[in-house]
């Protein structure tokens, strides 16, 4: 019986499940207006209601956040572009004052820019863009339009070494600039340099500037090397210690010119 039953089960079984199907939705249907289905149908659609509502506002965050990164790149975009258009100011600033002190001394001059540093801070070396394809050589001085930087001491064929104001290593025959007192000067710490070998009865200063003599085929003369901030006798008694900052500030230094030693133009 319970065989006869499957097996009349198993061929029949879809008619049943449809007419089921059939049956339960003529049943609903009957009973669509009913009070309890009604009720159940209103609070199932005011629960589907806040639920939705509570919802909506996903698909507004997922745009806010999108909106959000496309305003930081495009922040970040006008922020590189404000600072190299800064930049490109700053540097046509610095180049125009440079033009200007070639066409007011009527120099022959290499324009070269630095493109590294041989020591860490203001005393060392500088390394240019430029050698001697550019007609740079060695021991031309270098300078910028506020005064003497140094001077070449290594070239290549595209590149060069040049020797600072602030390296121990240097040496600049200068004068004061009111007087014509003649001295040397050379680095002493930071941005300080030393005049040194003046007389102790020498009429120098605070506030005097130091020019390059001109007893020299590296500088012509008259080129500013720094200002005098300090005048004492030395240690002996026979010489002034002079102290005086640099022209130029070498900390910072980003364009210079390179003198042919043929200076200045007639």
């Amino acid at each position: 019986m319970s065989a006869s039953f499957s097996r009349i089960w198993e061929k029949t079984k879809d008619r049943w499940l449809m007419a089921s199907a059939i049956l339960f939705s003529l049943l609903f249907m009957a009973l669509d207006q009913s009070p309890p289905l009604v009720m159940v149908k209103r609070e199932t659609g005011q629960v589907m209601g806040i639920f939705q509502k509570g919802m909506s506002w996903l698909p507004g965050l997922v745009r806010l956040r999108t909106t959000h990164r496309e305003l930081l790149v495009e922040m970040g975009r006008v922020s590189l572009e404000r600072d190299r258009y800064r930049e490109a100011l700053l540097q046509n600033e610095r180049l125009r004052n440079l033009l200007g002190f070639m066409e007011q001394k009527r120099f022959d001059c290499i324009p070269a820019e630095v493109i590294g540093r041989g020591t860490v801070g203001i005393a060392g070396t500088v390394h240019l863009n430029i050698g001697w394809r550019q007609g740079c050589h060695k021991s031309m001085a270098l300078v910028t339009e506020k005064g003497v930087v140094g001077k070449v001491v290594s070239v290549n064929a595209f590149s060069s070494v040049g020797l600072l104001l602030t390296d121990p290593n240097c040496r600049v025959s200068g004068k004061v600039q009111r007087t014509r007192v003649l001295g040397i000067v050379r680095w002493h710490y930071g941005d300080v340099c030393l005049f040194e070998g003046v007389p102790l009865k020498s009429d120098v200063r605070v506030g005097d500037v130091i020019v390059t003599s001109g007893y020299s085929e590296i500088y012509p003369p008259g080129l500013a090397v720094g200002r005098v901030i300090d005048v004492s006798p030395d240690e002996e008694g026979l010489f002034l210690k002079i102290r005086l900052k640099t022209a130029v500030d070498l900390g910072t230094l980003e364009e210079v010119l390179v003198l042919k030693n043929d200076i200045p133009l007639l």
